[in-house]
């Protein structure tokens, strides 16, 4: 099957990430949202992105003009999608929410079309039974942000085809990716550890054993990692961990996947990290 017309859908981080790498590969990209402003936005931040791309030397002024003119954008999901050959969802992380979508794309696409989505935990199953091909449905879960990181968890679920994971292998090495085939399972690989350092971490905090600097400081020392619990959590968002952690702990009943109280106060509280520019570090901070 020739992929050469993408549909992302979601102009947000992991969009507007998504739809910048699959542009910049050359692809015919088409990127949806509901409002024109979340069009705009998601397309400042790809411009912004490239941009700093072309100063640091990684790519010249021609390559980010031509990635550029391979995004079309529309807040129309019909017009947007009914001739794409592989669609990519990227909307939030919420099944009430993406499981509408992959109804409206079972009547929009082809049938041919690859449905995907970006979830981060949400069973791909539970999307596929949402359409009449759920042969043809599968997860690419990609990183954040996604122009910087290589990595591309392919979920397959029990009943996604052969044909499709080799597409979206195919697909994925097209954009830069490396990739790492995954069964559809509660948070699949990254997320079944990730979301526990965060949670960990807050439980250290909870209990007084250490400054939050100080946990962190120990965390980048100690396992070489470029951020420690509290500065990830800020970076991804308290909201997105909870969310991650209460999703496994839903599905499986792991006692470990319980959020922490103080990560869900964060979040009742607004204090989400990056996205509000309020988190960890404006409220227990020292500095």
């Amino acid at each position: 099957m020739a992929i050469k017309k993408i549909c992302v859908i979601g102009s947000g981080t992991m969009g507007n990430g998504i739809t910048q790498v699959v542009a910049q590969a050359g692809y015919e990209t088409t990127m949806v949202d509901v409002k024109q402003e979340f069009i705009d936005k998601g397309m400042n931040a790809i411009k912004a992105s490239l941009g700093r791309f072309v100063e640091k030397g990684r790519v010249s002024q021609a390559d980010m003009d031509k990635t550029i003119a391979n995004i079309r954008t529309s807040i129309d999901l019909k017009q947007a999608a009914k001739d794409a050959d592989y669609v990519i969802e990227a909307v939030f992380e919420r099944a009430e929410v993406k499981t509408p979508i992959f109804q409206q794309l079972e009547e929009i696409c082809p049938k041919e079309t690859i449905l995907a989505s970006n979830t981060s935990g949400i069973p791909i199953g539970l999307l596929a039974s949402a359409t009449k091909r759920p042969e043809k449905v599968i997860g690419m879960h990609f990183f954040s942000p996604v122009p910087m990181m290589r990595g591309l968890e392919v979920v397959m679920s029990l009943l996604t085809s052969e044909e499709t994971v080799k597409v979206s292998l195919d697909f994925g090495k097209s954009i830069g990716k490396e990739t790492v085939v995954v069964k559809d399972s509660p948070g699949f690989i990254t997320n079944r550890i990730i979301p526990l350092v965060m949670n960990e971490g807050a439980k250290l905090l909870e209990e007084g054993l250490a400054s939050m600097e100080d946990i962190d400081k120990i965390c980048r020392l100690s396992f070489n990692w470029p951020m420690g619990p509290f500065e990830l959590c800020d970076l991804v968002g308290a909201d997105v961990n909870v969310d991650l952690l209460e999703g496994i702990y839903q599905q499986t009943g792991w006692e470990r996947y319980k959020p922490a109280p103080l990560l869900k106060r964060m979040v009742e509280i607004g204090y989400l990290g990056r996205k509000t520019g309020k988190g960890f570090y404006t409220l227990f901070g020292t500095k």
